[in-house]
């Protein structure tokens, strides 16, 4: 009696056997792939530019007399690099020649002979403001170091005798500069840039040829246009 009541039961779970393996075939689970990290390419030498600048000392020169013989050698030059810190900021590292003079004087009685160069090398900080219709205006402001030399010498002949003065200095002083300007992108990389440069160097000494006497504190005003190439 027990057996043949059993026996439905136990043909029923053999019966569902063979359907476990066909049901755990149908079922496929849920294959999770991670994300690989977004590539990102780096940039070499983004931020980066050269410059190139030629200038016009447009303010009074150190030999500034009217005796003839004086040439003044207004026009200079200079080259750097720099860094875009933001869009708005950037600086560079620059190293110009400031222009001279030279004086050349004989009129049998008085012979002089004098020269006066200058270069410099700042570190210099711009702040670009906007730019409307391509045009950027910036100001900026830099400190460094002013190389100065000045060479004289004058002989002074008359009947009581021959008087001979000379002098020669060359020094590194220190300079500050203030700058203000526009720069103009005429393709992605190359920007023209027209600007003004106040140059002092306080401590530099020069020879007032025209009161003859040692004189301290030189003064350049330069205009300048040149070239910037983002090295992008």
């Amino acid at each position: 009696m027990t057996l043949t009541s059993r026996t439905p039961v136990v043909c029923a779970v053999l019966a569902a056997v063979p359907l476990a393996p066909a049901l755990a075939a149908d079922y496929d689970p849920p294959i999770f792939v991670e994300e690989a990290p977004e590539f990102v390419p780096v940039e070499i030498g983004s931020g980066w530019y050269l410059r190139g600048d030629i200038g016009y000392n447009a303010g009074d020169p150190v030999y500034d007399i009217s005796y003839p013989g004086v040439k003044h050698h207004r026009f200079g030059g200079g080259i750097g690099f720099g860094y875009h810190f933001t869009d708005n900021f950037r600086a560079d590292l620059t190293v110009n020649y400031l222009g001279g003079d030279r004086f050349s004087y004989d009129d049998g009685t008085l012979d002089v002979e004098a020269s006066y160069k200058a270069w410099s090398g700042l570190v210099s900080g711009y702040y670009d403001i906007a730019t409307i219709m391509g045009v950027t205006p910036y100001v900026g402001a830099g400190v460094g170091l002013a190389y100065s030399r000045s060479k004289a010498e004058a002989t002074l002949t008359d009947p009581a005798g021959t008087l001979t003065a000379s002098f020669d200095d060359s020094s590194y002083d220190f300079a500050y500069a203030l700058m203000a300007g526009a720069s103009y992108k005429i393709s992605d990389n190359l920007s023209v840039d027209l600007g003004y440069q106040f140059l002092h160097t306080p401590d530099a000494k020069y020879l007032d040829v025209d009161r003859l006497a040692i004189r301290e504190g030189t003064k350049h005003h330069q205009v300048k246009v040149g070239l910037r190439y983002d090295l992008w």
